[in-house]
């Protein structure tokens, strides 16, 4: 493999969702497997849009995690970074997408026989300055085993002059530790990232202030960039340096909506790299997060299979049908 356009780092699970969109866990006969986790699904909303990626990450010694590898062969991502956890079980979740797009989750995973990500090393993170972007999100650092290779990562990265993009991506519940000690967790991965990506609620519980003045006390961290989402009815409000812009939402009919700001993080990445994210202009942020928007609309208005995830040419194709320009 070529010198890759992204490496990422974070874990891979299995999903289990019904066939049917709507319908509920109980009601369900029909199932899907489908490979998911936060990072996964931006390593294949990625491929997808043409990114080569290298993929750190840790999957069990079993039967699902040689189907999460093959799943990965398939659409071109490089598994040199995957590990295969002996003795580990590979994580599973169930979830279901009722009528009004709310969703439930259950996740099956066993302390001591379900962690494969607590197995990597210092040694599965020497590729992280080795790609154009080095990107992680929330679940990467949740885990105070991994924590610390991943941070330092992320700033060897920087030394070798390589951007870091963090999209955060919070899940509160599954971190159990107080809330003081997430915040101060949040911003030290705030610190490390040239472009900043999350919602409006996480800017305030990262920050203790809401909207653009929290953008503001976040950017003062650290990060060149932040792009704030506002749900899929709501703007994205971008700031760069002390330039800012909004880019309105694109509204579609929800299908299955699990995912979708994951593949708003890929296809934003995907068109910075497009569009030299080193000489990053406002204008340049503007049309990557439009590009972004449309695509996190396409994946909303399909289903669970990654392979349903949209390519750049049906973005792009989607986006000139509403009369939208890059």
């Amino acid at each position: 493999m070529s010198q890759p356009d992204v490496v990422t780092v974070g874990s891979l699970f299995v999903e289990v969702t019904p066939s049917t969109p709507g319908t509920s866990l109980a009601e369900g006969r029909n199932f899907t497997l489908a490979p998911a986790g936060a990072a996964g699904n931006v390593v294949f909303a990625l491929a997808r849009l043409g990114m080569q990626v290298h993929f750190i990450t840790a999957v069990g010694d079993d039967d699902f995690g040689m189907q999460l590898e093959n799943e990965l062969t398939s659409f071109g991502v490089s598994t040199a970074g995957v590990r295969h956890a002996l003795g580990v079980l590979t994580p599973i979740s169930f979830c279901a997408v009722d009528q009004e797009g709310g969703k439930k989750f259950s996740f099956y995973r066993f302390p001591g026989w379900s962690s494969p990500m607590q197995t990597l090393e210092e040694s599965d993170f020497a590729s992280a300055a080795s790609g154009k972007v080095f990107d992680f999100s929330e679940a990467a650092i949740r885990d105070p085993v991994i924590r610390p290779l991943v941070f330092q990562a992320a700033r060897n990265a920087r030394v070798a002059g390589v951007p870091v993009i963090y999209a955060v991506n919070l899940r509160r519940g599954s971190w159990h530790v107080p809330d003081e000690q997430i915040m101060s967790i949040q911003r030290s991965a705030v610190a490390l990232a040239d472009i900043l990506v999350l919602n409006a609620e996480e800017v305030h519980y990262i920050s203790g202030i809401h909207a653009e003045e929290g953008m503001m006390a976040l950017q003062a961290l650290g990060p060149r960039a932040v792009v704030m989402t506002n749900g899929g009815d709501g703007d994205v409000a971008i700031l760069l340096g002390d330039e800012c812009a909004v880019v309105p939402p694109q509204p579609v009919t929800v299908v299955y909506d699990v995912g979708a700001g994951d593949v708003f993080h890929a296809a934003l990445v995907a068109e910075l790299l497009q569009r030299d994210i080193a000489g990053m202009t406002l204008e340049k942020l503007v049309s990557a997060v439009r590009f972004a928007v449309s695509a996190a609309a396409i994946r909303v208005s399909s289903g669970p299979d990654p392979h349903q995830m949209p390519t750049r040419t049906e973005v792009e194709e989607w986006m000139q049908g509403r009369g939208l320009t890059l």
